[in-house]
């Protein structure tokens, strides 16, 4: 009927209907990618219309064999309606279709359920604050399968996912029902229908609080610490708590941002942490709180800050919350290691230090590395893997007899307590390895943390 290197869309179109019966949206995604500012629909009719006008040409000049398979397929599988109205004129006689090959499910196009899909869709949005959103959806594997094939067995290359069309109308419906802006890289919620089981769900992306904590008191860690005898379940030895320490400094911070923000839970996460016997001090240690589907995506930030730091009683308290992205936690861990941070520590010596044995010290640790092998405090939750640390600047002063005051200015990740006592030659050098008597860090706080962050 056409010439292949003229016409192949049109050849290719014919083919697909003699085959499959596709609706004008179906067919039109075959091409998608061919033109522009147009409808997958109306290149459907279009394509459709063109061959019904080249099959209506071919009655009228004679080749009246080839112009009726032609209405009879655009009339049965194509579903045309001119196509059905010169087919009756014309006594021509074809099968008729009424479901589409690649988008009817149990009777009916998917297509065509989009309206009540997104009033549904509508219907959730209530339940969570959002600015954004994204449609999505789980198409149905019988539908993939079958366009597969189609694009198998026909080569096509400019042609459109059921999945990727169907997202777009449905985000088009919803953007005008909520007056709300699509965002394809970082939507506040996605929508998502899933077209085998009708359902519609709402997924709320996670929010991100940004800020510092200073640790006032000893003997709280970081992160949740259950008992290692009973996991968690309550024992004896826990006092039927679960617990090795009865707090947190995630959970003082995590559990009101989660509250605030009418989370479902939070994690934690910090640039380093601390040991739960050491403070955190200064400025405080940047952390990030991520808050798992929130209802409210923009919390009052200073009535958080005062909620923590009352129901924190003076343990801990944080400052300079602020919303923030993923970007912005990954940075934060990528930088763990190699923020400086500051210390101060209080030493206690076996020996007598001389004051040239303390300059050699100071002498010895400004702007070197050291390597460090995992301590064997946590070896056993830990590699066994000799790190480099640079060292930027030691200072001791002398307290009393035994009793040495030092400050440390180190790359983010030293082992400051292997620092000082070398751990059984585990750390080199070391102040005890310098001093030449052995060395005990007997406390320790952190000063500042500053670099990538600041």
């Amino acid at each position: 009927m056409t010439d292949h290197d003229e016409h192949s869309v049109l050849e290719t179109a014919q083919m697909m209907l003699v085959q499959h019966p596709l609706c004008d949206r179906c067919l039109g995604r075959q091409f998608a990618w061919l033109g522009t500012g147009t409808s997958n629909e109306n290149r459907g009719y279009s394509i459709k219309l063109t061959l019904c006008m080249i099959a209506d040409d071919e009655l009228k000049s004679g080749s009246k064999e080839s112009g009726e398979r032609t209405f009879a397929v655009l009339a049965g599988n194509g579903m045309f309606v001119p196509a059905k109205t010169i087919a009756a004129k014309n006594s021509i006689v074809y099968e008729d279709s009424n479901s589409c090959h690649l988008c009817f499910i149990e009777g009916n196009s998917i297509f065509d359920r989009i309206p009540n899909i997104a009033d549904r869709m509508v219907g959730i949005a209530d339940q969570v604050e959002f600015e954004t959103f994204l449609a999505g959806s789980i198409p149905s594997p019988l539908l993939v399968e079958r366009q597969d094939e189609m694009t198998a067995t026909y080569s096509t290359l400019h042609s459109e996912t059921l999945k990727s069309h169907f997202n777009r109308l449905v985000g088009i419906q919803l953007q005008e029902l909520l007056g709300k802006s699509v965002d394809f890289e970082k939507p506040d919620v996605v929508f998502v229908y899933d077209m085998d089981r009708d359902e519609v769900e709402l997924q709320v992306n996670p929010i991100f609080i940004y800020g510092r904590y200073r640790k006032l008191v000893r003997g709280i860690p970081q992160s949740r610490w259950d008992c290692k005898k009973c996991k968690g379940r309550g024992c004896k030895e826990c006092e039927d708590t679960g617990r090795k320490y009865p707090d947190s400094i995630s959970e003082y911070v995590g559990i009101p941002a989660q509250q605030c923000a009418g989370g479902s839970r939070f994690k934690f996460h910090a640039a380093g942490r601390e040991d739960v016997d050491v403070l955190m001090l200064g400025k405080g240690r940047p952390f990030v709180v991520e808050i798992s589907k929130p209802r409210v995506r923009k919390p009052d930030l200073l009535e958080m800050t005062q909620t923590i730091n009352q129901e924190a009683g003076g343990k801990i308290e944080v400052h300079d919350l602020e919303l923030t992205d993923r970007h912005r936690l990954q940075k934060l861990k990528e930088d763990a290691s190699s923020n400086i941070k500051e210390y101060a520590a209080v030493i206690q010596t076996e020996g007598s230090v001389t004051d040239e044995a303390i300059q050699r010290v100071i002498q010895s640790f400004q702007g070197v590395v050291i390597e460090q092998r995992t301590p064997n405090r946590v070896s056993h939750r830990r590699s066994d893997l000799v790190r480099e640390k640079k060292v930027h600047e030691v200072q001791i002063t002398r307290q009393e007899d035994g009793v040495l005051e030092a400050f440390f200015k180190v790359q983010g990740g030293t082992y400051i307590k292997e620092l000082i006592s070398g751990d059984e030659g585990r750390t080199r050098p070391s102040v005890a390895e310098i001093l030449g008597t052995a060395c005990l860090c007997k406390e320790l706080n952190v000063t500042a943390i500053y670099g990538g962050e600041n």
